[in-house]
């Protein structure tokens, strides 16, 4: 997820949603196909300053999916997208191997002076500051902390990876290097067999990743 805008009142910010690839050069690609269009099935929201939480509707745009709003007062805006409708992953003919995967996206946008009461607002949530360039992670799970020793991995513009815990306050810390998109990201596997649509699985695998612009 990509969010596009001039940072300034009244106008357009422009949320982009992909799939794709990295090569062996670590570069990445936009793709089409069946995994692609299963973006559709996110459902996106905004939270704007006042803490009011609207729908976001996106529509395919050739390489991406994509939609808009309008920031209407100075302050930091949440992005949140969810999909839990994707299809088992079949692992082999054992069903036991068979995953669920339940996605979660957010972000944020500042226009002017960014808000510091942000709160958790869905199942999976990482809410950043920003303090001269290095970032305070707080990542969530039910709306609670996660616990001392969650393992996050940052995914940098060239796609390197780096692996970072959370401390005892229940926070880790980051400095980004380079401009370009970040991607922080957090899995949790809930082992509590099931069916969906039909087919059995072993466990739930649920990630979200926090997409972070940097200019």
């Amino acid at each position: 997820m990509e969010i596009h805008g001039s940072g300034k009142l009244h106008d357009p910010v422009k949320i982009q949603i992909c799939y794709g690839f990295i090569d062996d050069l670590s570069q990445r690609h936009r793709t089409t196909g069946a995994e692609f269009l299963e973006i559709k099935n996110f459902r996106f929201f905004i939270i704007n300053v006042k803490g009011e939480k609207s729908k976001i509707e996106i529509q395919s745009k050739g390489d991406h999916w994509e939609g808009t709003f309008i920031p209407d007062q100075e302050g930091t805006y949440r992005i949140l997208g969810m999909n839990d409708t994707q299809p088992v992953l079949v692992r082999s003919k054992n069903p036991q191997e068979n995953v669920r995967p339940i996605d979660f996206m957010c972000g944020a946008y500042d226009v002017g002076h960014p808000s510091d009461n942000a709160s958790p607002a869905q199942l999976m949530d990482i809410i950043l500051q920003d303090k001269n360039g290095i970032y305070t992670v707080s990542p969530y799970r039910n709306m609670k902390p996660v616990d001392k020793g969650t393992n996050l991995r940052i995914f940098n513009p060239e796609n390197w990876e780096k692996n970072i815990s959370v401390g005892e306050n229940h926070q880790a810390v980051f400095k980004p290097t380079m401009p370009g998109l970040y991607v922080i990201r957090q899995d949790w596997n809930d082992n509590t067999p099931g069916t969906f649509q039909g087919i059995t699985y072993r466990k739930i695998r649920y990630r979200n990743n926090y997409c972070l612009w940097i200019n």
